[in-house]
């Protein structure tokens, strides 16, 4: 029977002022994501109280509801369903009053880096399902080809197939997203990212330049698709009439084309590569120091929900090293949270609290860590701190004992065991995990909190 979520959706659109003031609506794996037309004179921190809410945040020019895993999909198809929302990032086009354009001009330059995050995060939030499956096959068909399918090269080849199905596509889906989410359009985007890879680029010289197939990976895609998208908006500002279907497309591919191959290209190419040199640099060099610094900064990242804006270079990563070294260390800031809200789970007396960390430990153990932060550990904000330690220790372990993962991202907690590179690494992460887990929960426990009163 599906879930009734009018009661939800009436106290949202009451806190919002209501259904007509709700600018634009979308969602992520565990978010409610909403711009207001008007927020002057609302209680927004109401939404705190509504059932359902686990937490509530205001980043990236958005109102961002935590309501948990897989649920956030099911309550905007409700929200559709009852009210035409405009999408999140395309909305309505209206006349603004002189308040309403003083505050989205302030809006505009107070959070340009958090506008950038959230737009990347638009661009590959809508691939993490098939992320996560072809992942887990991916990581699965590494640790089977090392153990039981060791004699059997057709099952391995079989599996590798089948975990590949995202990344054999992946810039044109890539680009696809880009190009509509910088207001381009999105066959375009596809097209260009087309051109950057099209195998047959290896037989080409441009200016006595070798051409090479993919070279600049997906962060080659999202700059010539921002290029794209204002070449794009130049010729249908300025051609009339019903040629436009014509010129402009043309004219977009051939240009943008072959200034992505000859200039775009060759540079995203060479940033790419020494974002990932250093990348693994660091993270050989500095070891345990490096490990510490990122597991513990992971949290804030994912408190502010821009965590996701790091896909490119989980990506680039992969293209490039063949693995990933550096998701395996943010994974250990859900760690972190596990044992701090084990902690909490079991050191507090409050009755509502004690429901809530029953809740979201077992989908904060699966790597989901949204429902335990603002649930638990953030409003707490000891044990947020603790999670943060636990998080530093496991990320020292991890990065001290060169921990890959097989996949950009996707899938975290204890879900990664399937998704590793190598057997060494599904032993080490463990390692780290333990040590997460456990560092996260003495610290919770030493630096206690204020038991909520009922």
């Amino acid at each position: 029977m599906p879930e009734d979520f009018s009661a939800f959706y009436e106290a949202v659109t009451r806190i919002a002022g209501g259904e007509e003031n709700i600018a634009s609506l979308g969602a992520c794996m565990t978010r409610l994501r909403f711009t207001l037309k008007k927020q002057d004179g609302l209680d927004l921190q109401s939404f705190k109280q509504v059932p359902g809410v686990l937490g509530y945040v205001q980043a990236q020019g958005q109102h961002q509801l935590v309501v948990g895993a897989s649920k956030a999909g099911k309550i905007l198809q409700y929200f559709q369903s009852r009210h035409a929302f405009a999408p999140l990032g395309e909305e309505n086009k209206r006349e603004l009053s002189a308040g309403e354009v003083k505050a989205a001009v302030r809006q505009k330059y107070a959070s340009r880096i958090g506008r950038v995050c959230a737009r990347i995060g638009n661009i590959f939030v809508p691939l993490i399902p098939a992320y996560i499956g072809c992942g887990l096959l991916l990581g699965i068909g590494n640790i089977l080809a090392e153990t039981v399918l060791k004699e059997s090269p057709n099952a391995v080849g079989l599996m590798q197939v089948l975990g590949n199905g995202i990344f054999f596509y992946l810039n044109a889906i890539v680009g696809y997203n880009a190009a509509r989410e910088f207001g381009g359009t999105p066959s375009l985007g596809a097209a260009l990212a087309g051109v950057l890879n099209i195998p047959s680029l290896a037989g080409i010289t441009l200016f006595g330049m070798q051409l090479i197939p993919g070279k600049g990976g997906v962060i080659a895609v999202l700059v010539v698709c921002w290029a794209a998208s204002y070449v794009e908006k130049f010729f249908r500002s300025r051609i009339k009439g019903s040629m436009e279907l014509f010129i402009t497309p043309t004219l977009t591919i051939l240009l943008v084309g072959v200034v992505s191959l000859a200039l775009i290209q060759p540079a995203a190419g060479w940033f790419s590569d020494k974002l990932a040199l250093w990348t693994q640099q660091a993270l050989k060099n500095g070891g345990w120091f490096t490990g510490a610094l990122l597991g513990g900064g992971f949290l804030p990242l994912v408190m502010l929900g821009v965590h996701q804006s790091l896909v490119p270079l989980h990506q680039q990563l992969v293209d490039t090293l063949g693995n990933n070294p550096l998701f395996p260390v943010l994974c250990m800031a859900g760690a972190g949270q596990v044992g701090a809200g084990l902690a909490v789970l079991l050191k507090t007396r409050n009755e509502r609290l004690k429901t809530v960390a029953k809740n979201a430990l077992p989908v904060g153990l699966l790597g989901i860590g949204e429902p335990l932060i603002y649930g638990v550990t953030l409003p707490l904000f000891k044990p947020f701190l603790a999670a943060c330690i636990g998080a530093s220790a496991g990320g020292a372990v991890t990065a001290a004992l060169h921990v890959t993962a097989a996949i950009p991202f996707g899938v975290s907690g204890v879900v990664m065991f399937l998704a590793l590179s190598n057997l060494h690494s599904v032993v080490f992460y463990g390692v780290g995990f333990i040590t997460a887990v456990a560092c996260g929960f003495c610290a919770a426990w030493k630096l206690g909190f204020e038991d909520p009163q009922e």
